[in-house]
């Protein structure tokens, strides 16, 4: 997937919380997980897709101390998180693609809210990030999965749909990541739904995708409310360490 793309979609995002209450639990889920596990006193935190800081804000009081780099593809995104902490010591602010990062490690703790499914090579960025962790490091993040929103496939009835395809749970388990999956879901129909994709800025489409015409996109709409006009988000948290420390 473009990255161009996904960086302007969600800079366009400019009231992307009042949209993301789905991203929020998901946040509020990773950041328990993660202040479960063993992690050194100050831990040195490196977040990628940080968005506007739910995770931050979620993580930040379990890990009192640590010292982070907070970084977003979009500067806009990275903006609106510098302001949410505004005043808060210790965050390193760095306009960064997830899949190629330049921050200087090693890192005690890599983590990530639902930003690797935007990643063109799931496996290739892991690699990399895993290259940033200290011995024992954990690398814990939450990503969308086969299976989501399903209903809204379905509703296209063999028409095109441009959503992108997501990572398979059973893949992620056999690159050795613990993985616990959810759901959640986006309730209030078909409208509600698109809304929602463009208020968060996950609406950018799958490469080489033609957009419905009006005509068809009704009736996509019209399929998915007759069929309870509810959309499922399926989501793993993952959590790995360091190979290096195995």
């Amino acid at each position: 997937m473009a990255q161009r793309l996904v960086s302007e979609a969600f800079g366009r995002a400019d009231n992307y919380d009042a949209h993301a209450g789905v991203q929020q639990q998901v946040a509020a889920m990773l950041a328990e997980t993660v202040a479960a596990q063993d992690l050194p006193p100050v831990p040195r935190v490196l977040e990628i897709g940080c968005g506007t800081g739910l995770l931050g804000a979620a993580l930040m009081p379990l890990l009192p101390g640590a010292r982070w780099v907070m970084s977003d593809l979009s500067p806009a995104m990275l903006a609106r998180a510098r302001a949410r902490f505004a005043g808060h010591g210790g965050v390193d602010y760095r306009v960064m693609d997830g899949q190629a990062p330049d921050a200087e490690g090693p890192f005690d703790l890599i983590v990530s809210s639902l930003a690797f499914q935007w990643f063109n090579d799931l496996g290739d960025a892991v690699a990399r990030l895993n290259g940033l962790l200290a011995p024992g490091g954990l690398l814990a993040f939450s990503t969308m999965i086969a299976g989501s929103f399903a209903q809204w496939r379905a509703a296209h009835a063999g028409a095109p749909c441009g959503l992108a395809d997501y990572p398979d749970a059973a893949d992620l388990r056999a690159m050795g990541f613990a993985v616990r999956e959810v759901e959640l879901a986006v309730e209030g129909g078909g409208r509600a739904f698109l809304r929602h994709l463009r208020g968060i800025g996950a609406d950018v489409p799958r490469a080489g995708h033609r957009p419905l015409s009006a005509g068809q996109l009704r009736q996509v709409i019209a399929r998915f409310d007759s069929q309870g006009g509810r959309a499922t988000y399926r989501v793993a948290l993952c959590l790995r360490r360091n190979a290096a420390s195995q």
